[in-house]
């Protein structure tokens, strides 16, 4: 679809109302197919204690085609299964008939009891698990005989970090017999460069939305019986992480010790996928990346730049930059656009 295919809502004209849209709905309530999914994580040499576990929620359609396949979702920052958006679009692709896992990233939710530190925006080897998991224990042999399992699709779709925790673990990945980890993956409102999101979210104008996403990432951390344990390296305790004011400072003093980066510098450089996207674009699946250019949070710059230089290298990748849309938002008088878009990108993909 064509870029001025999509037009706000004039109930939610502008990119702050596109952006906090989401804010303001009730829940969907679950398919009555939901199960929980407990899925173990390998030990990081930052681990005090062991048996990590990520929590996901798979729901399926009546309905089930295990060909059709299943898609995994991770939220953003400060996000969980709980948010509205992801709820949202898990529900239009159920109804397309596709299996659907929407993940808990660590320290997020109501997976937060079951790990012992917060997720980074590189936190590939959870990824990675997860999706060997989904191939080894979702669809058990004795239940699914006829289906041979390594030729199971999972596309995976990001919204926000999401997105770039998605990409990062598509790069780390080692492919086999030249299967890239995902079978398609598709990024809405993706950061790509860590550092200039950090510069942009730390600008006057975004003063409340950094306060509302810190206070729900210091949440994450303050709210976990497993406090002291996630703390003791840095001999934070409580009263320091409520210092805590901005995005940075959080990543600084927390995310990036926390998984043995140098400095918060550091991190973003080698947890940023903007880079390897142009050396490496090869190792993705088919991909489409979604953005707005008046998203508050995310610079689209970088999107630009990697569209205009994709343009005659590689058409394994497809962009969508809308005018409007603001961050992760994209409602439209007919329901949200990007959900539309995401949902038949797939089943093209699908029917391939």
């Amino acid at each position: 679809m064509k870029n001025n295919d999509f037009k706000e809502s004039i109930f939610w004209k502008g990119g702050d109302l596109q952006t906090i849209r989401d804010t303001f709905c009730i829940g969907l309530n679950s398919f009555k197919n939901l199960e929980k999914v407990f899925i173990p994580l390998p030990d990081y040499p930052s681990d005090l204690v062991i048996n990590n576990y990520l929590l996901g929620y798979l729901e399926k359609p009546d309905l089930f085609n295990l060909n059709k396949g299943l898609i995994l979702i991770t939220h953003g920052l400060g996000g969980s299964t709980k948010r509205f958006g992801l709820k949202r679009i898990s529900r239009k692709l159920l109804n397309e008939g596709f299996a659907v896992l929407k993940l808990n990233l660590r320290g997020a939710g109501s997976g937060r009891y079951l790990s012992h530190k917060n997720y980074s925006a590189r936190c590939s080897n959870d990824i990675i698990s997860v999706v060997n998991f989904i191939r080894k224990n979702l669809f058990p042999k004795d239940k699914y005989s006829h289906f041979e399992r390594n030729n199971f699709p999972i596309y995976g779709i990001g919204l926000s970090l999401g997105g770039t925790i998605l990409l990062n673990a598509c790069f780390d990945f080692e492919e086999q017999n030249n299967k890239p980890l995902l079978d398609g993956l598709a990024c809405v409102s993706s950061p790509l460069d860590l550092n200039s999101c950090s510069q942009c979210i730390d600008k006057p104008r975004n003063f409340i939305y950094q306060k509302w996403l810190i206070n729900r990432l210091k949440s994450q951390v303050l709210q976990s019986q497993l406090n002291k344990i996630d703390c003791t390296k840095e001999s934070l305790t409580k009263r320091s992480i409520k210092k805590i004011k901005t995005i940075r400072e959080f990543d600084e003093k927390i995310t990036a010790p926390n998984w043995g980066y140098k400095s918060v510098d550091d991190y973003y450089l080698r947890a940023s996928p903007f880079s390897k996207i142009k050396r490496f674009f090869n190792k993705l699946p088919r991909s489409l990346f979604i953005h707005a250019k008046d998203d508050p949070w995310v610079p689209y710059e970088p999107t630009l730049e990697l569209k205009n230089f994709l343009k005659d290298n590689y058409s394994g990748i497809s962009f969508l930059l809308t005018e409007k849309g603001g961050h992760n938002g994209f409602h439209s008088s007919r329901g949200c656009w990007s959900d539309e878009i995401v949902s038949n990108w797939i089943k093209s993909l699908n029917i391939q």
